[in-house]
């Protein structure tokens, strides 16, 4: 490639970045317009669930958890809807920064260039801007119906308790009620603010709770 067409392939480069990209185009909302249901169908689902409820007690953290599998029944429904897309255009992030840059050359010489640029560009906004039909399929789910059909006894659960990224507790509880010493918690983890509770059944993930411990730690130093 010798000067000269490499002096054009640099002017058109700069001519396309510069006045073709002055405004990006995006929706900012959608309005579904029209719903239709293309199918229905009930399917019995069994779930296992769990429940990690948590209070403060002579500064202590006492954990109470339950486990329990369930026979639901789910409605699906699948829908296609026609969505009304509304667009809106602003100014690109280069196309904003010559206004400020700190070399004079950009932001004279090619500031103006990129006005004039923007200036034919925003002619073309409203057809860009045009609100469109679209059609999407959605699958809505619905639990219609639930029944417990066990509970799991506490050594068919498995507790996990982490702090700053750290189990301190992992073990199958002999009994639904765990107490914690909060002098225990400010001992191996003096900055945590929160406690992670994790509740498995063998593998899966049954429950989790993000329980805030600052400030009862707080009152305990107050003390």
């Amino acid at each position: 490639m010798n000067r000269f067409q490499y002096f054009y392939f640099a002017i058109v480069v700069l001519a396309h970045s510069i006045f073709l990209n002055c405004f990006t185009v995006f929706p900012y909302k959608q309005e579904t317009i029209d719903s239709r249901l293309l199918d229905k169908k009930e399917e019995v689902n069994l779930s296992n669930k769990g429940k990690i409820d948590y209070e403060f007690q002579n500064f202590e953290l006492v954990l109470k958890i339950e486990g329990a599998s369930f026979q639901e029944i789910l409605e699906k429904r699948k829908i296609l809807e026609t969505k009304k897309v509304y667009y809106d255009y602003k100014k690109t992030d280069g196309y904003r920064q010559l206004d400020s840059d700190d070399k004079p050359w950009n932001r004279y010489i090619l500031g103006m260039f990129a006005d004039i640029g923007a200036l034919f560009e925003w002619t073309t906004i409203p057809f860009r801007t045009i609100s469109r039909k679209k059609e999407e399929e959605t699958l809505v789910e619905n639990i219609i119906k639930s029944e417990k059909m066990k509970t799991f006894e506490p050594k068919d659960l498995q507790l996990i308790l982490r702090a700053e990224n750290t189990e301190f507790f992992n073990k199958s509880p002999n009994s639904d009620t765990i107490r914690i010493p909060l002098t225990e918690i400010r001992k191996f983890f003096p900055k945590t603010n929160s406690i992670e509770a994790l509740l498995y059944f063998g593998k899966e993930r049954i429950e989790y709770q993000n329980i805030p411990v600052a400030e009862e730690i707080r009152k305990m130093k107050l003390r």
